[in-house]
């Protein structure tokens, strides 16, 4: 497991990915979650990351 630091917090509890995972992920063209999912791996478990993945996505 990866350990973040407290400003850099797992969004992703499931597949351990940290919001400046997301961020990188859309900086570099990533718009929607299957896409986000294809690169991160985030939003591939329980699904409870949905809502704060579509917020870091707007």
């Amino acid at each position: 497991m990866t350990l973040c630091p407290p400003d850099d917090p797992l969004i992703c509890l499931c597949a351990h990915v940290p919001e400046s995972v997301i961020l990188a992920a859309k900086c570099s063209g990533v718009r929607d979650i299957p896409a986000l999912r294809l690169a991160t791996g985030a939003n591939t478990g329980c699904g409870d990351c949905l809502p704060d993945l579509e917020e870091l996505l707007d």
